[in-house]
């Protein structure tokens, strides 16, 4: 039986700053919002408690801790949380840094939804720039994840604990970051291996893939299965999560997490120019600024005349999808998350261009929603008999394949790819000239080998 958590001790002074409030505690101290009296500002301070130390390594330690903390202070960029300040009490060191008027990521990502895919780039690009700059100046963060970074009221990303992170990864890694996050850990880090900044950007590329997704590539039950999965699992290709991606993300995720660092992008830089390549310049909405122009789209608007294009834009592969239908869920999804619905909708269109689908789309569509009420009502507009002024696309050739077995082979897949697993089974079924060939099709979307063996045996093949 655990003991109850006992709350920190009450006090009011640290040094020269005088406490105000505890902004969150954990194994290795508390974060306390303090006021320095000195220079008028409020600041941070993060306390490292002194029996966390055994004896013998106490003064290295802490000596190691305050270097940390002046190779952080030289650290001047605007996506890093300032330090401006080392000091020492009887029993705490702390380390004074810039107070972040803003949430750490995991806000979000805990909902286990994907975010916008715009301001999942934009914040990924900001913490690429910070990772740059510390790696340039000889320093490796070691515990990037979700609660280390910093989003500020006005969008700005700012990674935290740079200055700790090195003395976490000697006796303070087994007491902490270890046991309490391994999903974000490197495969060096596991193995006890030297790391350098490529450790860094892959702990990086798992907090994309979860912002992208919803979810994480390596989650275990335990310490030891997550360990396994990173030591020897490929993780399912971000699509597969998100159909709403651009398959072109999923080849730069997947070399991100390479397990060897040779094969990864060497450096923060490099990460961000094959990402802003993949996405077309999605990080600025370059590709579609236009959105913000666009004037209101009323259910039922036709298409450009004669074009075989939606509103003006030459988009061949969408000539499929009646008009009227995609009108009528984008100005539904506008509703929820204003202009850049258009080009959510175009995206998910041209996905499955070939075998049209509303409930597909509107499956594609939904998790961009961000409220679950707000969801719940883009979803219940296209239910089945409720649509107004919208039609069911059917797909060129009707597929010879029965009902029941399409959706018999949906229900094994889905024990691999999740809920997902019925808007593909539907697009391949289109496709499929027999039975064998759907399965086929179906396993080829399954990226870990062993999943796929698995799925290959369910069906027969």
């Amino acid at each position: 039986m655990k003991a109850p958590a006992m709350d920190p001790p009450r006090i009011t002074e640290l040094g020269k700053y005088r406490i105000e409030a505890i902004l969150g505690a954990g194994a290795m101290g508390v974060v306390y919002r303090a006021f320095d009296p000195h220079i008028e500002r409020h600041v941070a301070l993060k306390t490292v408690r002194h029996e966390l130390f055994e004896t013998g390594e106490r003064a290295s330690l802490m000596t190691r801790l305050r270097s940390e903390a002046q190779a952080a202070g030289r650290l001047a960029h605007p996506n890093i949380v300032g330090v401006y300040d080392y000091g020492e009490t009887g029993d705490t060191a702390f380390i004074a840094m810039e107070l972040v008027d803003g949430r750490a990521l995991k806000h979000w990502l805990d909902a286990g939804r994907p975010l916008e895919l715009a301001t999942a780039l934009d914040w990924f690009a900001q913490l690429l720039a910070a990772l740059g700059f510390a790696h340039a100046h000889g320093v490796v963060h070691r515990d990037i994840k979700p609660a280390n970074l910093l989003v500020s009221e006005q969008g700005r990303l700012k990674v935290a604990d740079f200055g700790v992170a090195h003395v976490e990864s000697s006796t303070l890694t087994l007491a902490g970051a270890m046991i309490g996050t391994p999903c974000y850990m490197s495969p060096e880090q596991f193995t006890g291996e030297s790391v350098d900044g490529r450790s860094d950007l892959f702990s990086a590329a798992i907090v994309l893939y979860q912002m992208l997704t919803g979810c994480r590539p390596f989650a275990g039950a335990s310490q030891a299965e997550v360990m396994r999965q990173v030591m020897h699992e490929t993780p399912r290709l971000p699509s597969a999560c998100n159909p709403a991606l651009p398959r072109e993300i999923d080849d730069v995720l997947m070399r991100a997490l390479s397990r060897r660092p040779a094969a990864r992008f060497q450096t923060a830089d490099a990460l961000r120019q094959a990402l802003a390549d993949a996405s077309h310049g999605t990080p600025a909405a370059t590709d579609d600024c236009t959105i913000l122009e666009a004037q209101t789209v009323t259910p039922g608007a036709p298409l450009a005349s004669g074009t075989g294009s939606w509103r003006g834009e030459s988009l061949p592969s969408l000539t499929m999808w009646p008009a009227a239908t995609l009108a009528s869920v984008e100005a539904r999804l506008a509703a929820q998350i204003g202009p850049v619905a258009r080009l959510l909708v175009r995206r998910a269109a041209a996905r499955i261009a070939d075998a049209p689908d509303l409930p597909a789309l509107v499956a594609l569509l939904a998790p961009h929603v961000p409220s679950d009420k707000g969801r719940a009502q883009f979803v219940a507009a296209f239910a089945e008999g409720s649509v107004a002024g919208a039609t069911h696309a059917t797909a060129s050739a009707a597929s010879s394949l029965d009902a029941d077995d399409v959706r018999a082979a949906a229900l094994k897949l889905a024990v691999y790819l999740g809920p997902i697993a019925t808007i593909i089974a539907k697009r391949e079924a289109a496709r499929a000239p027999s039975l064998r060939a759907l399965h086929e099709r179906l396993a080829a979307s399954i990226s870990n080998e062993h999943d796929r063996a698995r799925f290959q045996r369910d069906v027969g093949l």
